[in-house]
């Protein structure tokens, strides 16, 4: 593979590509608890929970060749040959949309594998491939016949695997060949398998004639094998492969190396999800759907030639879709994290902080949480729909707008006093709205912060963030700390004024560890919603469960009484200037040692006892702001 081809592999094989694919192979399985991943071994299957895909299957996205002939056979543009991203895009769609049919069609585990006719590892092998093929071309005819817009994918990964074995013009009656041994004559067992394999799944190869070994075997069972790939009863199938199975047991080997399962793989594109060796742990046994066909992938029923389908529409919407997916994954995987360094002196603070740096980071969000922050989410579900509809009444506040060129009222505009209509009154009336204001949550992230009331914050920002995101409310979630005996104070913003969907993972890497140097981060907090947001009302939440503590030695100490009469006046500073600073005081107890000590820090503290109410007492601090 070249070194480009390399690269692009290595890009499209991210997080986001990935659960891009996993959540259309939830949607078409009908199942939340389906995994998807990505590999690099040439093949693709599935255990009936697990999914796993090869987009670089055969380097056939770099198959400029194959991908070319089969563009001019499925008459579609050449938008995949030209493009190695797309082409893997249309590849690993392909192979997820044939897996996703396995799981709601076949058995699992694969029914060869308990099949009292499995005595040794050549007839279980051999068994197996023939349930293979019949269930393979079953559930290719199920989604071309069940569903809209999947054939497309099917017959294009039919096709370039095909062609990718075909590298001649012309030669296609020829497609798989027979092993790697190209000289020697065939095992009747590989060429019976090769000529089912080509009849079955690619009936526009030219058929050649049998050889003597094979022909009455091909004869008695080609009908099985019709038969077979257009019954819906799982159950059924395997039985006509049962029969084809003791027609051709005189021409099973003894031994399994015999059988040439890599000439089969390519043909089959992977037979793992039938060979029973890839059950993942606590994978329960699954009765796969019946289904009723009316025609398969290529042919009809009875293997009749088909209209060739406009696939056109289809191929250059799927291939805007996946330009703009490109654009959002190489933004998530190309990002670095976003780090600004400000300096003590920069702001009007106490001369405490004058040697003290403020390193500002924009993390780039961990894709690698977005199960775990839907899993939340779905733990949540309820009490976000809750507090959005008890939310959405609260915001509906009357919001008092000017209404000019009145000819009485409440005051006069002394610029329309020339008015020779005397329209100079104005007055103020009511409108409904969303409230002009912007909130930061400032997370105390220091290591007192550790076990339930890190989890608390993390649960609570994630419902705060969905809730005020519904609402269309501006707002910011950062996490701030100082470190231990260094002059220096993080401030990690988790979820940005205006933020990126992505941001909200960021939650989930809160953090707990060092100390806190809350006077400096609150001018920071008052700068940054100011330079960021226009809105009228601004608002710092303080996320805290204790005393600003700052271990450093010489003029930079911030210990209490000091940390505390410093961050006082910071915050009364911050006040006078229009900016609103509330407290939330984490307490372990009625005894409210906490809030005790912030009362002597911010005017407003509301004091949380009890955790699991964290989320309420937030909201509702909000929405009093607002009424």
């Amino acid at each position: 593979m070249k070194k480009e081809d390399k690269n692009t592999l290595r890009l499209f094989q991210c997080d986001f590509n990935r659960s891009i694919e996993e959540n259309f192979a939830r949607m078409l399985t009908e199942n939340e608890t389906v995994r998807l991943f990505f590999i690099n071994e040439d093949q693709a299957f599935t255990d009936g929970r697990v999914i796993v895909v090869d987009p670089a299957y055969g380097e056939l996205f770099a198959d400029k060749s194959a991908l070319t002939r089969a563009e001019d056979y499925l008459q579609i543009e050449h938008h995949f040959s030209s493009d190695r991203w797309l082409a893997l895009r249309l590849i690993a769609r392909g192979q997820n949309i044939h897996e996703s049919l396995h799981i709601l069609y076949s058995d699992f585990p694969p029914p060869a594998i308990a099949d009292e006719r499995s005595s040794t590892k050549a007839r279980e092998k051999t068994l197996a491939l023939i349930d293979n093929v019949i269930e393979d071309a079953f559930i290719e005819a199920a989604g071309c016949s069940i569903y809209d817009n999947l054939e497309l994918f099917l017959q294009f990964e039919r096709i370039t695997a095909l062609f990718s074995n075909t590298p001649v013009e012309g030669t296609v009656s020829r497609a798989f060949g027979n092993g790697n041994n190209k000289t020697a004559e065939p095992l009747p067992i590989n060429e019976y398998l090769n000529c089912m394999i080509t009849f079955l799944l690619y009936p526009m190869v030219e058929e050649q004639e049998p050889s003597a070994a094979i022909a009455e075997y091909v004869e008695r069972t080609k009908q099985l094998f019709l038969d077979g790939s257009a019954c819906g009863e799982p159950k059924a199938r395997h039985g006509y492969a049962q029969q084809i199975f003791d027609i051709i047991e005189p021409i099973i080997p003894e031994n399994e190396a015999d059988i040439d399962t890599e000439s089969f793989k390519r043909m089959l594109q992977g037979m793992r999800t039938h060979s029973g060796e890839e059950q993942t742990i606590n994978t329960s046994p699954k009765e796969g759907r019946a289904a009723t066909v009316n025609r398969r992938l290529f042919t009809d029923l009875d293997m009749g030639p088909l209209p060739k389908r406009d696939f056109k529409g289809q191929a250059g919407a799927a291939v805007l879709d996946y330009k703009e997916d490109r654009k959002k994954a190489l933004k998530v995987v190309l990002a670095q994290p976003a780090t600004v360094t400000w300096n003590g002196t920069q702001y009007d603070c106490a001369n405490i902080h004058k040697d003290i740096k403020i390193i500002e980071t924009k993390p780039v969000p961990n894709l690698n949480h977005r199960l775990a922050y839907k899993n939340i989410y779905d733990k949540y579900r309820i009490n976000i729909n809750s507090y959005n509809s008890r939310f959405s009444q609260l915001l509906r506040a009357r919001i008092l707008v000017r209404e000019e060129k009145k000819l009485f009222g409440g005051g006069i505009t002394s610029t329309r006093l020339a008015d020779v209509k005397k329209r100079y009154w104005y007055r103020s009336a009511g409108d409904h709205g969303i409230p002009d204001i912007a909130i930061m949550l400032l997370i105390d992230g220091s290591g007192s912060m550790q076990g339930e009331r890190r989890e608390s914050a993390i649960i609570s920002s994630l419902i705060l963030h969905e809730v005020l995101k519904k609402q269309g409310i501006t707002h910011a979630i950062v996490e701030h700390r100082a470190i231990n005996d260094k002059p220096t104070v993080h401030h990690n913003i988790l979820v940005d004024f205006m933020a990126a969907d992505e941001e909200k993972f960021n939650i989930l890497a809160l953090q707990a560890d060092n100390g806190t140097r809350e006077g400096l981060s609150l001018y920071w907090a008052e700068r940054y919603i100011n330079s960021k947001t226009s809105n009228d009302v601004k608002l710092i939440i303080v996320l805290s469960d204790g005393e600003p503590a700052h271990s450093l030695e010489g003029e930079g100490f911030y210990m209490p009484p000091v940390s505390v009469k410093d961050t006082a006046n910071a915050a009364a500073k911050i006040i006078k200037r229009g900016t609103g600073i509330i407290a939330v005081a984490l307490d372990n107890d009625s005894q409210r040692d906490c809030y005790n000590a912030l009362k002597v820090v911010y005017p407003s503290v509301v004091a949380c006892t009890d955790l699991k109410r964290l989320t309420g007492q937030l909201l509702s601090i909000i929405s009093k702001t607002l009424l």
